[in-house]
C-alpha cells in the first residue's frame, strides 16, 4: 500500500472514531427539524432523531408517548389581552419543566446544539443543511429573544 494512502485512511478512521465519541456524548442526533409559526397560537421548534410522517392512524398513545427522541421549544401567545406569552420546553431526555423566570440558554455550533434550562441540559448532534440551520437561528432570534441567550460558535 502507498504510504500517502495509508495516512489518508488513518485520518479518515480517526475522524470516524472522533464522530463516534462525539455522538456518544450526545442525548441524540437530530435527523429532522420542524418549525411551525402560527400568528394566532405561537411558535414551535422541534428537533427529532427520526424523520416521520404523522397520519390519521396514529393513536393518542403514539402521540402522547412517542418512541423517538425529541426536544421541543415552544412560545405560546396569550389568549387574552394583558396576559403574557408562555414558554415551554418538552423533551424525551428530561422531565424538568422550564421555570417561567428562567432563561433558555442555547449554544449553537455547526454540528451541535446545547440547550440549557432550569438546571437541565440536553446536547443534540445536528445534521442540518445550511438553510435549516439559518432558519433555526433566525426563528430563535426573532421569536424567543426575550427568553433566550443564544451563543453562536
Amino acid at each position: 500500500m502507498v504510504p500517502g494512502r495509508v495516512s489518508t485512511l488513518l485520518r479518515a478512521w480517526q475522524s470516524c472514531e472522533n464522530d463516534q465519541k462525539l455522538f456518544k456524548e450526545m442525548n441524540f442526533k437530530c435527523e429532522e427539524l420542524e418549525i411551525t409559526d402560527d400568528p394566532e397560537f405561537g411558535v414551535t421548534i422541534t428537533l427529532s432523531d427520526t424523520k416521520r410522517e404523522y397520519s390519521e392512524t396514529d393513536s393518542i398513545e403514539d402521540l402522547l408517548h412517542p418512541t423517538h427522541k425529541y426536544l421541543l421549544i415552544q412560545r405560546s401567545y396569550p389568549e387574552e389581552e394583558g396576559d403574557v406569552d408562555w414558554y415551554s420546553i418538552e423533551s424525551t431526555e428530561s422531565e424538568i419543566e422550564l421555570n417561567q423566570k428562567d432563561k433558555i440558554i442555547i449554544k449553537l455550533t455547526q454540528d451541535i446544539v446545547e440547550i440549557g434550562w432550569s438546571g437541565e441540559q440536553v446536547k443534540i448532534a445536528l445534521t442540518l443543511t445550511e438553510k435549516e440551520r439559518n432558519q433555526l437561528e433566525t426563528t430563535l432570534n426573532r421569536s424567543f429573544k426575550e427568553k433566550l441567550l443564544l451563543i453562536k460558535e
